[in-house]
């Protein structure tokens, strides 16, 4: 493994630790809106909605940000 593979994953694992932490803070004001919502027939297709929109993200995330690290590193040297 090279210094640029290395750098990419270090990106991707930073975004992914830091997007996590947005999720969490989404799922609770989540359940909150669960718990005061009785009519649960929109659940579902909101979540799988909010699952397509969150792979997209942590796809392009991984990639842009694994990318950004190896290019600053690029330029510092």
């Amino acid at each position: 493994m090279n210094l640029n593979s290395l750098l990419f994953a270090f990106g991707a694992i930073t975004f992914l630790v830091t997007f996590s932490w947005f999720k969490y803070a989404a799922m609770e004001v989540f359940k909150r809106e669960l718990q005061s919502n009785e009519n649960d027939e929109g659940v579902w297709p909101k979540l799988f909605k909010v699952f397509l929109v969150d792979w997209l993200i942590c796809v392009l995330g991984v990639l842009g940000t694994g990318v950004l690290f190896v290019v600053i590193f690029s330029f510092a040297h």
